[in-house]
């Protein structure tokens, strides 16, 4: 019984410190958000436009996106208007490259609309977390802020709630 449990306590730490991982957190979170954009794209493109359609679901997606980023992700500090900002200039970025490479691939390639929308998304989520990481959930120091409970290597940081 013994080594049942020391098994279980050794997969249990191994999955808590995979949670730790700046970029598993991102994953999951843009997969919540992946699901949630994807749902809300198929829906309203039954009454809107391609790239509208495309743009709202993005928008609605990345609220979402912000809070759960802002908190699990990047453990960045509550009420950062600074933050918010800088997620906004990335998530208009992000929109704006999404719908011109939806059209592209739809128009260009005859892709199916929802491939396109998978294809685009997986595209730009990399480039994404990279802004995010390195501009949009910075630290107002000179460091990182990596989760709640890791202090940066500069000034620190905490989530002030």
């Amino acid at each position: 019984m013994g080594g049942r449990n020391a098994r279980m306590a050794t997969s249990s730490g191994a999955v808590s410190l995979l949670l730790a991982a700046q970029p598993v957190r991102f994953v999951i979170v843009g997969g919540v958000c992946f699901v949630s954009v994807l749902s809300l794209f198929a829906l309203m493109r039954l009454a809107l436009t391609l790239p509208l359609a495309a743009a709202i679901a993005y928008a609605i997606g990345a609220a979402a996106s912000f809070e759960l980023n802002r908190r699990w992700t990047f453990g960045a500090a509550a009420r950062d208007w600074d933050q918010a900002g800088r997620f906004v200039v990335i998530t208009v970025a992000a929109i704006a490259l999404n719908g011109w490479l939806l059209q592209a691939l739809v128009t260009a390639l005859t892709a199916p609309e929802i491939a396109a929308e998978i294809l685009a998304l997986l595209c730009i989520a990399p480039l994404t977390f990279l802004a995010y990481r390195h501009w949009g959930f910075r630290s107002d120091g000179p460091g990182l802020t990596l989760s709640p409970s890791v202090a940066t290597s500069g000034a620190g940081a905490t989530d002030g709630e």
